[in-house]
């Protein structure tokens, strides 16, 4: 059987352990795909997942959390994008899964940094 199958029916205890599996690299490669099991995994655990791609600690592309990242979340990341303090992730590619409040911030703070300075 594929571990792949078993997702929707394990608890957050298995999904837990997975996700540590994944991080400590104690999985053969191709096994599973971190995005197979995201859709599946608590706040928590996604949260663990996508600061690792952030890291570069594991080889997924950060954006690809964005649908399973709740507002608070990326707004912390839009502010480290801006900062300089995450380089992984650029302000267009997130752009997609923004909603129209943190689109309009954004906007606003590239404006203002593109006004002549008086």
């Amino acid at each position: 059987m594929k571990l792949v199958r078993m997702l929707p029916f394990l608890e957050d205890e298995e999904l837990k352990e997975l996700v540590d599996a994944i991080l400590n690299n104690e999985l053969e490669e191709n096994s599973i795909s971190v995005m197979e099991i995201v859709p599946f995994l608590e706040e928590e655990d996604t949260n663990r997942l996508f600061q690792a791609a952030i890291e570069e600690k594991i080889d997924v592309n950060p954006v690809v959390f964005f649908p399973f990242l709740e507002k608070e979340v990326i707004d912390q990341v839009i502010e480290k994008i801006q900062s300089g303090e995450i380089t992984t992730i650029s302000i267009d590619s997130i752009t997609p899964f923004l909603d129209d409040n943190q689109i309009k911030k954004i906007f606003k703070n590239l404006l203002n940094s593109m006004k002549k300075k008086q």
